[in-house]
């Protein structure tokens, strides 16, 4: 009986001990299997980083947690530390709102596995300048305004916008302007108006409402005061010479002399010198390959120096800086005017043979058309070697006394006819370059209006989009 007993008492011990065994054993597993990295997880918390070279499969918006939402240090949380319910969850392989959830709803922000709505995912990216929607989002930037409001870049907007039509839009460009991604834009030839260089990515979009924040009548105003510090003017060095009149389809020359007569001291102003220097390096033909050269680009720096150092376009920057388009640094500006005006690019065939500067201070041939030629001081040189002949003008207006004029005329370029052209004479190179840049940054692609000697006239600037960067393709005075 005795040894009946023990061996019952036995085996009800290694029962115990057994169910002992198998409960601690599992406590300890399950502890170390739901919670490996020892985190007090409470709800709507999520876990940290996995270690070492292990990546993170968790889609969007997991990944775009805030950091105001984390603890101070990823490894050591304390239990008594709770956060409230998760913005985003995640239900049936889709991310939707929590509070939708809780309504039993359908979220109408889905859009598809890991993908939500633009309206109502939170806003990861920086608000850059727009440079082609209709957009009031104000760029962000260290500097400020007057008034607080952030100054963005409008140089690093320009440059780094991709060609994607999902990018970020760049900042105050006319309504439904949509960059086009082709290398080759063709140039749109009118003989009927002063539009001959609609060049870039479409027609011009002419709209009353703008959406850059400047008025037309804060652009009237700012080139008033633009002509009257123009310091180098070189008006009283030109006999202008405007003979008979005539229209874009004659064939008649209504002029036999010359339109423009310079005298030499006019080359003595130190943006026109070194402007001059840069006649001799481009190729007159658009479809040609152009050789860059470091004597080039030093030609180009040097002009870009000199009118940056006139008052005419200090004022330009201030008043860019003043509307918050551009930085408070100075190189900024002259990087964008060097990248706007000496960029190259292609306007067919992809040969690298053409830029702003060459189209609007020089000329171009394309597709045997002539092309640019809005400066006075290139077209007298192009008359006194007889390559350029003025036929007769459409209409001239005056700047002011003795501070230059806007002629619209009919001529022919290397035996080519241009119906219809257009350009200041006796303006220095730093106004029209102040002018056409500032046109170009407010109100690309559509009417600049502006007034000088209290004539009123619009200027237009057309946008060349080559390589992800908006350029200038053409520039000119409208009358």
């Amino acid at each position: 009986m005795a040894s009946r007993t023990t061996s019952i008492t036995t085996f009800i011990v290694v029962v115990v001990a057994l169910i002992f065994v198998d409960v601690f054993c599992a406590d300890v597993t399950n502890t170390q299997q739901t919670n490996p990295w020892k985190i007090n997880q409470n709800p709507g918390q999520k876990a940290d980083p996995l270690p070492g070279n292990v990546k993170s499969t968790t889609p969007w918006p997991a990944l775009g947690q805030r950091w105001t939402e984390r603890t101070t240090s990823p490894n050591i949380r304390s239990p008594a530390t709770t956060q409230g319910p998760k913005k985003w969850i995640q239900q049936n392989n889709l991310w939707i709102r929590n509070e939708q959830v809780a309504s039993g709803g359908f979220p109408s922000a889905v859009t598809g596995q890991g993908s939500v709505n633009n309206n109502n995912k939170p806003n990861l990216a920086p608000n850059l300048p727009n440079f082609g929607t209709s957009t009031t989002k104000k760029p962000v930037s260290n500097s400020q305004t007057s008034n607080g409001k952030p100054v963005g870049s409008y140089a690093a907007a320009i440059a780094d916008k991709t060609m994607s039509t999902t990018s970020v839009p760049l900042k105050t460009s006319t309504k439904g302007f949509s960059p086009v991604t082709g290398a080759d834009n063709k140039n749109l030839l009118s003989t009927g108006s002063n539009n001959e260089d609609l060049v870039g990515n479409k027609q011009a979009e002419d709209s009353s409402s703008d959406t850059s924040g400047i008025s037309d009548n804060e652009l009237r105003e700012f080139s008033e005061m633009l002509i009257r510090k123009d310091t180098n003017n070189a008006m009283k060095y030109v006999t202008l010479n405007l003979q008979g009149k005539t229209t874009s389809r004659s064939t008649n020359d209504e002029a036999p002399e010359p339109l423009l007569k310079i005298d030499s001291a006019a080359f003595q102003i130190p943006s026109v010198e070194k402007l001059r220097l840069l006649y001799n390096n481009y190729l007159l033909e658009a479809s040609e390959n152009e050789v860059y050269t470091p004597q080039e680009r030093i030609e180009e720096n040097n002009l870009l120096d000199a009118v940056l150092a006139t008052p005419v376009m200090q004022f330009a920057r201030s008043f860019l800086i003043q509307k918050g388009k551009i930085g408070k640094d100075p190189r900024e500006f002259k990087d964008l005017l060097r990248l706007i005006w000496f960029n190259m690019y292609s306007r067919g065939r992809g040969r690298i043979g053409s830029s702003g500067f060459e189209h609007v201070f020089l000329a171009e041939i394309k597709n045997n058309q002539v092309s640019g030629l809005h400066n006075w001081l290139y077209f007298g040189e192009e008359e006194r070697q007889n390559h350029a002949n003025y036929l007769g003008y459409m209409r001239k207006i005056d700047l002011g006394e003795n501070k230059g004029a806007i002629v619209k005329y009919h001529f022919r370029f290397n035996d080519i006819d241009k119906p219809v052209g257009s350009m200041f004479v006796g303006t220095s190179p730093e106004l029209e370059m102040a002018v056409y840049s500032t046109c170009f940054i407010l109100r690309p692609d559509k009417p600049c209006p502006l007034k000088m000697g209290g004539n009123r006239f619009v200027v237009r600037t057309y946008t060349y989009r080559y390589r992800s960067k908006n350029m200038i393709g053409s520039a000119f005075p409208e009358i």
